[in-house]
């Protein structure tokens, strides 16, 4: 683990957060059905990815040890109703989330639409915002309604971009982190393999998918990058980072 403010730890090389004094694991955007969503577009690829994610849900259960897990937006991935294979990813999901945790929390995405019966019959809460004390966490697609000494949210993806001498490029999936506009900002990559993510030292601040992000001096953020291959890598600050990209 890898604490980035006191309270909040990277459980690395996952791109997940353990609140200790909440017993909480939180984890962002794991795009359940994207797969489905790509064949019906005559794109296919194997259905790997709830798996995968059931599989690091069970590590990371064992790692932290947490009473409650978070999804801090984007369990699904379509935008409109509830196909009938996103939703036995997200029936399979919670199931095997209802025997890890106590307490399973699902903060509304931009993508969490017409899911509301179903994670009520699975024994999962659907909140706007969720409050833990001294953290505030919100998906990101629009403005929080409330203020947290420290402010954790997704939706954009962050990952950095990487180029060698001879310019080939790698992509790593990375947290932003760093005091911004009065509070603590966390932002937490995708969960989900498939999103690789947006390379944030690559795009101009007014054209962050978030507003909240849009709204802060997002170039003081640090960055800490996660790899399964090696594990969590510290670098500057993202405005600094820009300078290499």
């Amino acid at each position: 683990m890898m604490e980035l403010v006191p309270g909040v730890e990277v459980l690395c090389p996952y791109p997940a957060l353990y609140l200790r004094e909440h017993s909480a694991l939180v984890l962002a955007d794991t795009h359940l059905g994207y797969e489905a969503m790509l064949a019906e577009r005559g794109v296919f690829i194997p259905r790997t990815q709830l798996r995968k994610q059931v599989e690091a849900l069970q590590e990371l259960s064992e790692l932290a040890d947490a009473e409650m897990l978070v999804v801090n937006g984007d369990l699904k991935h379509e935008f409109g109703g509830l196909s009938y294979t996103e939703m036995s990813e997200v029936v399979e999901f919670l199931s095997a989330a209802g025997k890890l945790f106590g307490r399973v929390c699902i903060v509304r995405g931009n993508h969490d639409n017409f899911v509301a019966g179903t994670l009520a019959r699975y024994g999962a809460e659907l909140v706007e915002e969720l409050a833990l004390g001294r953290f505030l966490l919100f998906h990101g697609h629009r403005m929080p309604v409330r203020g947290a000494e420290v402010m954790i949210l997704a939706h954009e993806h962050p990952a950095l971009a990487l180029y060698d001498e001879v310019g080939a490029k790698e992509k790593l999936r990375c947290f932003l982190h760093g005091e911004a506009a009065g509070a603590y900002v966390v932002v937490m990559p995708a969960f989900s393999p498939l999103a690789t993510g947006s390379e944030v030292n690559q795009i101009p601040r007014e054209e962050l998918l978030s507003p909240f992000l849009r709204s802060i001096e997002v170039d003081s953020l640090k960055v800490l990058a996660v790899s399964r291959e090696a594990g969590c890598l510290e670098f500057a600050t993202l405005g600094e980072m820009r300078r290499f990209a």
